[in-house]
C-alpha cells in the first residue's frame, strides 16, 4: 500500500491538495505542528512516481480519537485512495475495545458526507456556526460498526 507517514517535505503538496479543494485553511506552520505532535497520526498516499495523491490527519486520543482532515486530489478521487487512507488510520484504533473516531464536516459538503456515511460514520448532530464563515458543522462518529462496513468494501 503506498501510504506512509507524512513528513515535513510533504507539507507543500498536502497544502496544494487542501487549497485546490478549498475546504480548509491550514497553513504550513499549523501542518508542521500537527505532524510533530505525539498524538497526531498524519499519513500521505504516494503514487508510483512519488506524487502525493491524498492525505489524512488523525488525533489518536485513546477511546475518543478524531479525524481532523482527509483529502484526495481531484485527479485521484473515486479510485479508492480515500478509503485506503481511512482504513490505514482506523487500523491504529481499537474499535473492539470501544474506541470511536469523531469528525466534523461542513454541513453543505454533501460529497464528503456521503463518503463518511458510506463507511459507516453516523451523523449525530450539528455544531452551529462552527466555521469562520458562520457555516454549521455536521458531527459524525465511527465505531466498531464503521470498521465492519469499511472492511466489507476493501
Amino acid at each position: 500500500m503506498p501510504i506512509r507517514k507524512m513528513e515535513q517535505k510533504d507539507i507543500p503538496a498536502v497544502l496544494e491538495i487542501q487549497n485546490a479543494l478549498a475546504f480548509q485553511d491550514w497553513n504550513e506552520r499549523q501542518m508542521a505542528q500537527e505532524i510533530a505532535s505525539n498524538y497526531t497520526y498524519a499519513e500521505v498516499y504516494e503514487s508510483e512516481n512519488f506524487a502525493i495523491l491524498g492525505y489524512a490527519v488523525f488525533h489518536l486520543l485513546g477511546p475518543d480519537s478524531e479525524l481532523l482532515s482527509i483529502a484526495v486530489s481531484e485527479s485521484a478521487q473515486r479510485k479508492g485512495v480515500g478509503k485506503e487512507l481511512l482504513s490505514s488510520g482506523f487500523s491504529l484504533l481499537n474499535f473492539d475495545e470501544g474506541d470511536c473516531c469523531f469528525l466534523e464536516v461542513r454541513e453543505s459538503n454533501q460529497k464528503a458526507r456521503r463518503f463518511y456515511e458510506k463507511f459507516g460514520f453516523q451523523f449525530f448532530g450539528i455544531r452551529k456556526k462552527y466555521y469562520s464563515d458562520g457555516e454549521n458543522a455536521a458531527l459524525y462518529k465511527a465505531d466498531r460498526t464503521s470498521v465492519n462496513e469499511l472492511s466489507k468494501g476493501i
